[in-house]
């Protein structure tokens, strides 16, 4: 294991508010107890890392190498493991709550007490994993997910799903970045006609729920949306509601002065539902 002046780099950039790693070369390297949440991993190469306590909360790693990392104790609650190489690693005592597994390779991976309820396992390869005190409650797996012979799914909490719930899952990982951007262009669109350019970012800010993702997000001087990170991100479901949050917040500000402003909305323009007022 070795921290090199790359780690150093990844942290800086981290913490000046860059969030796109995709296919970075990090094999072997030691990432102890990082904050990387909601980072772009796509395709990293973490094989062999030591990645123990990391922070990789609603990270996307779909596709990135972590074969025989150590996993132990890290936070990937809501992260895209889509696709994701897994094959012996240690994920012993890993929250890995409402992750998406689907199609990971989980060969022979270390599950020892870790946390994988209400993942998503479908067409995950479990073949070989130790499962022992893994909490799975409420987990989903389908026809194509591969477990060891004497494994029952049922037995151990798992649910069984077709290939509607699947696609819906999918599908939130299909908004990104700039479907989020549009909407709130559009949204300030309506809102400059009647409130102006000051009142409009004035009310965005007001209703920005305290959320670190968030602060990657600014306006302009002309309310137009601009973003530090990597536009075409896919964004998570914890993503999702916190936007959802946050745009309801700015349609209330601004119906308090222009109270048919949810009528004036074309739900076509969006690229998710807003919530129930």
């Amino acid at each position: 294991m070795f921290k090199s002046a790359t780690i150093v780099e990844l942290q800086k950039s981290y913490d000046s508010g860059e969030r796109q790693f995709s296919k970075i070369e990090l094999r072997r390297a030691d990432l102890r107890g990082l904050n990387l949440s909601y980072a772009d991993l796509t395709g990293a190469d973490l094989s062999n890392a030591n990645l123990r306590e990391i922070d990789l909360r609603g990270a996307n790693l779909s596709e990135a190498n972590l074969n025989e990392a150590d996993l132990t104790g890290a936070n990937l609650q809501k992260a895209n493991l889509q696709g994701a190489y897994l094959i012996k690693a240690y994920l012993i005592k890993t929250n890995l709550k409402e992750s998406n597994l689907t199609k990971a390779y989980l060969t022979g991976a270390y599950l020892t007490k870790s946390d994988v309820s209400q993942a998503n396992l479908s067409g995950a390869y479990l073949n070989n994993s130790k499962i022992t005190g893994t909490i799975m409650t409420g987990t989903y797996y389908d026809q194509t997910t591969h477990f060891d012979t004497d494994f029952d799914p049922l037995k151990n909490d798992l649910r069984k799903i077709t290939s509607q719930p699947q696609t819906q899952v999918i599908t939130e990982l299909d908004t990104t970045v700039t479907d989020v951007i549009q909407t709130f262009n559009y949204l300030s669109q309506i809102s400059i006609h009647y409130l102006g350019h000051t009142l409009t970012t004035r009310y965005w800010e007001l209703a920005r729920p305290n959320h670190e993702w968030l602060t990657q997000f600014q306006f302009n001087r002309f309310s137009k949306i601009t973003y530090s990170g990597e536009f075409k991100t896919s964004i998570n479901s914890e993503q999702i509601e916190v936007v959802q949050e946050w745009t309801n917040c700015f349609i209330k500000s601004c119906s308090k002065i222009i109270q048919d402003f949810p009528k004036m909305i074309d739900s076509k323009q969006l690229a998710f539902p807003i919530l129930d007022s």
